[in-house]
């Protein structure tokens, strides 16, 4: 049977397995509770930005961080610069991947040709230092090599105001952190000075990994807004719920023939599988629906998507580094920095009572109550 809410387009069913198999892997944008949920944050963090220069967004590996830099490029171009279109040189936004290369030092030059090649400069790879000849009455003139990294940066900057640009994201950040330990601070001012000079909002988006390179100083807090794209946790009914849609929402993408057993599944199996990641969920899928091509199945079944799980000891390594970044981003309770800075007998009313109730329990640990006993 296929999906009660099949969302695939008409006569993809039909189609060849590449481009049944092309369609779930890039034409849509599966927009669950959580990507919704720190969409709207960004969104809010760039209409804030008053003395922000930077908005950055760090979450666990298959969260669905491209997918979130996919949606604010498209808010971009629709709502923050509706009119983009009668201006035939804006390009409102541009997202571009950071590359992890392998020189110890971050390559500067690079990122600014690709921004560039973004912002659909001509010849950029054939731009040189040109200085005129000594000799007035010559008209040769002579070069002096490849173009510098501030020279390409000050074309960047002339090419960003052109383009009338709003918004550059930059994916994979934690790549830049990774080319010098200690440089936290300078890699922000660079980008901090590239905002300010253009007016241009960036948005950095990486993996926990940059939870670990961060100064969180009081000085970086105030030229960025620090935001977490979290899992699904599923210690309570609605969040057993929201990370049902999200499943039950990919799903309905699948150009396949699905088994009644793949609709109502062990979802403890499922939600182990991925850590609560949409990402890591969509790729899973991916890999099932591979699997039954292989085999020439007809359908889809929940045995292709068990036997294609993640190995437990790479699921374990992802929950490990999931635990550990969502403790970078846990706040300290306000009743200890009343304490600190004023001292305990200063402590108002409300945040006593705060302080007096229990502790709530860890992510993914049920609240201790009773089941509903159904009678036979």
């Amino acid at each position: 049977m296929r999906h009660p809410q099949t969302k695939v387009p008409y006569g993809v069913f039909e189609a060849s397995a590449e481009v049944r198999s092309a369609y779930f892997d890039t034409e849509f944008v599966l927009r669950h509770e959580r990507l919704n949920g720190v969409f709207q944050k960004t969104v809010s963090a760039l209409k804030e930005r008053t003395g922000k220069h930077m908005v950055v967004v760090a979450g666990p590996t298959g969260v669905g961080k491209t997918t979130l830099a996919k949606r604010i490029t498209d808010h971009v171009y629709q709502d923050l610069v509706p009119n983009w279109h009668e201006d035939p040189a804006c390009i409102p936004c541009i997202c571009v991947e950071l590359r992890m290369d392998s020189q110890s030092s971050f390559d500067w030059k690079e990122l600014y040709r690709q921004i560039l090649v973004s912002l659909k400069e001509p010849l950029v790879d054939r731009k040189r230092n040109i200085r005129p000849a000594q000799d007035a009455r010559s008209s040769k003139v002579m070069t002096s090599g490849h173009i510098t990294a501030n020279r390409m940066r000050t074309d960047m900057e002339e090419a960003i105001k052109d383009r009338k640009t709003r918004v550059i994201i930059l994916d994979e950040l934690q790549h830049m952190f990774k080319h010098g330990s200690g440089k936290v601070e300078q890699f922000y001012d660079v980008l901090k000075s590239i905002s300010s000079r253009t007016d241009c909002a960036i948005v950095g988006i990486g993996t926990y990994e940059l939870c670990f390179m961060m100064d969180w100083s009081a000085q970086m807090s105030r030229v960025a807004s620090y935001l977490q794209f979290p899992r699904y946790e599923i210690n309570s009914n609605k969040g057993m719920q929201s990370f049902f849609n999200a499943y039950n929402g990919l799903l309905a993408h699948v150009p396949m023939e699905l088994d009644e057993n793949l609709l109502e599944p062990d979802i403890d199996l499922v939600y182990v599988g991925c850590c609560g990641c949409v990402g890591i969920l969509k790729d899973w899928i991916y890999r099932a629906m591979s699997r039954a091509e292989n085999e020439n199945a007809a359908v889809l079944t929940f045995e292709h998507l068990a036997s294609t799980i993640y190995p437990t000891k790479v699921i374990k390594r992802i929950i490990q580094e999931i635990k550990e970044g969502e403790d970078t981003f846990r706040q300290p309770a306000m009743a200890d920095i009343y304490e600190e800075l004023i001292g305990a007998g200063s402590l108002p009313v409300s945040i006593k009572k705060n302080r007096s109730r229990k502790a709530s329990a860890s992510p993914g640990v049920r609240m201790p109550k009773r089941d509903p006993v159904h009678a036979s």
